[in-house]
């Protein structure tokens, strides 16, 4: 489901979700979602984003154009999100209330959202995800999300990637200063003013006549691969 404004969340997610017919669920969503958006806007101003990409493929990909399906952990969302707003990039949301809020943030970031997980709407997601590639839009997908285990890499992106045939650009995060979260997937709060490196990786096919099993496990290598490379360069002083 796609969901360009918070104020028209898709017809089907209201119509088969008591939540929305809860006017104190909709009224604390709008709250917690200006918090997000406040939250939001002080780290944009604040974090020393530092975008290396080192790859010519992935470099013309981008140039060009060209969608492609990102792939980041769960606990990296944050700064990924705030390094490539305003860029029209599709993004997937759980169907949650985190998902809900999520969404709202999406919208004020200047990015699409499709609506479900691998949990729920999962299938729904692939076509929707399929169709905007199509479109020539990219998306962006927190690959061990929307609730673990940390680091294990769901198979829709692997799914998607053998139906469309578009590259998937794997990225790694490291971070000076940070607050790490004691939840599942250990998300990273970079602290103000302090450096947070991106890694973007090679562009990676996956072979259709793989299986899905194997396509994660070559996935989950490439992702440390970029992490490791990320904490390296930023600790050479990028």
């Amino acid at each position: 489901m796609i969901s360009r404004k918070f104020e028209q969340v898709n017809d089907l997610i209201r119509s088969t979700d008591d939540r929305w017919s809860d006017k104190n669920y909709v009224i604390g969503l709008r709250a917690k979602s200006l918090i997000a958006q406040i939250f939001n806007l002080f780290l944009i101003n604040s974090l020393d984003l530092i975008s290396d990409c080192s790859f010519e493929s992935a470099k013309n990909l981008f140039r060009k154009g060209k969608p492609v399906v990102m792939a980041l952990w769960h606990g990296d969302f944050l700064s990924c999100l705030y390094n490539w707003r305003n860029r029209d990039i599709a993004v997937v949301a759980s169907l949650s209330e985190d998902g809900d809020i999520i969404t709202k943030s999406l919208d004020s970031l200047g990015y699409q959202a499709i609506r479900g997980s691998s949990s729920r709407g999962g299938a729904r997601v692939i076509l929707e995800a399929v169709k905007k590639i199509k479109e020539g839009v990219t998306v962006a997908i927190t690959i061990d999300g929307p609730k673990g285990p940390v680091h294990e890499v769901k198979p829709g992106i692997i799914k998607l990637v053998q139906k469309t045939g578009v590259p998937i650009i794997p990225m790694g995060l490291a971070y000076a200063n940070a607050i790490k979260l004691h939840n599942w997937d250990n998300t990273r709060i970079p602290l103000p003013f302090s450096k947070t490196l991106i890694h973007i990786g090679e562009p990676l096919f996956i072979d259709p006549g793989i299986s899905v099993d194997e396509g994660c496990k070559i996935l989950k290598s490439y992702m440390f691969e970029c992490e490791n490379l990320a904490i390296q360069k930023l600790k050479a002083g990028c």
